[in-house]
């Protein structure tokens, strides 16, 4: 699909984080309108994180890869201690990621035992690499309504989920699996209570947004994504019913799927996609090494 190649320039920009070992690069594609910065913590226990994500140069590669989307203005994308876990985005200011998120994703993953994976899948990696993604790519999203004057009916939250999902889907199906894999079981695997005045927050809960990645998923490629949805009850007997699995999506939502992912489809076609450099995006995707692993292959 065109539309799907296109938004492989913003998605693959965080592809890296998978692990790109190449040394950090001072200055970056010169094409960019995406300004980069790793500030020092000065926490000690983030300087590991620190010194590890600039070694794989996570955010050059994002500045890189976003390089075909002409802005109107610079945005300045910046990793830093925050003093809680996330900054939201405000207008005209930088997209921020918290090493305090970074660090609390990664003791997260730690419920899933080393070289095992839970029960639709999901590696330690997946999840730690799933969720990194989905925030830098929620960030993102705001900063691209923000700067292209994108209009969003109803919760912006929820419009920047739906880009994040929608730019995971368009890695190619093996990595996108790991990633919205990963991303949807942040939320799936939550132990926050919500109360009632919790429903009052600018985002979904987070079983609502664990759905919203996982139907992203099943209406892109209902086939790959398959294993995403709940059994039907073909072949039960007569008051028989399947067990609801709550890692699953529900059929009665699976069936309105792939209505939403097309609708995110055009909306990225109309707003986002005039804004691409196409010449410049050619050259993006001419290079194929974006994920690599630690040992650089």
């Amino acid at each position: 699909m065109k539309c799907c190649r296109h938004a492989i320039a913003l998605g693959l920009a965080l592809a890296a984080i998978a692990g790109a070992s190449t040394p950090a690069i001072a200055q970056g594609s010169q094409d960019s309108l995406v300004d980069i910065a790793y500030l020092e913590p000065g926490n000690p226990a983030y300087r590991p994180i620190y010194e590890r994500l600039q070694e794989r140069r996570v955010l050059e590669d994002l500045r890189e890869f976003l390089a075909p989307l002409r802005l109107p203005r610079r945005v300045l994308a910046k990793i830093e201690q925050c003093g809680t876990e996330s900054r939201p985005y405000a207008p005209g200011g930088p997209v921020a990621i918290c090493y305090e998120y970074i660090h609390a994703l990664e003791k997260f993953a730690e419920k899933i035992p080393p070289e095992e994976r839970t029960a639709r899948g999901v590696s330690r990696e997946d999840a730690v690499v799933g969720a990194f993604v989905q925030v830098v790519l929620n960030g993102m999203a705001h900063a691209v309504f923000d700067v292209l004057a994108v209009p969003v009916w109803g919760r912006e939250e929820d419009a920047a989920d739906k880009l994040a999902g929608f730019l995971m889907l368009q890695f190619g199906i093996e990595n996108a699996r790991k990633l919205l894999n990963g991303a949807a079981y942040f939320f799936e695997a939550s132990d926050r209570t919500w109360t009632g005045s919790d429903f009052s927050d600018v985002r979904g809960t987070d079983a609502q947004r664990f759905y919203n990645y996982l139907c992203i998923a099943y209406g892109g490629d209902p086939k790959a994504f398959r294993h995403f949805v709940q059994d039907d009850d073909a072949g039960m007997q007569p008051g028989q019913r399947t067990k609801l699995r709550l890692d699953l999506l529900p059929r009665s939502r699976a069936v309105r799927c792939a209505g939403e992912y097309n609708d995110l489809r055009y909306a990225f076609d109309q707003a986002i996609m005039p804004s691409v450099d196409r010449n410049l995006l050619d050259r993006v995707l001419a290079r194929r090494d974006w994920l690599r692993s630690d040992d650089g292959k």
